[in-house]
């Protein structure tokens, strides 16, 4: 069982694109993610995987919300295992209340 990335650092840096107005942000991760890891992630917020490195734009004042949803998103990420979809999707197929 592979143990959940976690974010090491983040590195925050002006944008030269939209100065001021957004930042780049550069999250280390404890590992590489695999590639349905990254799939995901990248599926998930527009955020940018690159074996251990995850980068992303945002406001200033929004980095701290971003550095948390990019934190879920890497627990939901290992969590879904090898399959292709979320694990709750996988999981929920033919469920029906009528039948407990």
């Amino acid at each position: 069982m592979r143990m959940t990335p976690r974010v090491a650092a983040i590195r925050i840096e002006e944008s030269w694109d939209i100065p001021g107005l957004r930042v780049r942000c550069a999250a280390r991760l404890t590992r590489p993610l695999s590639a349905g890891e990254a799939r995901r992630l990248e599926e998930a917020l527009g955020f940018r995987v690159s074996g251990d490195l995850v980068t992303y734009f945002c406001r200033p004042e929004d980095s701290e919300e971003f550095a948390g949803r990019l934190a879920v998103e890497l627990g939901r990420a290992a969590a879904t295992g090898p399959g292709s979809g979320p694990a709750w999707r996988r999981r929920s197929r033919g469920f029906s209340p009528n039948r407990l």
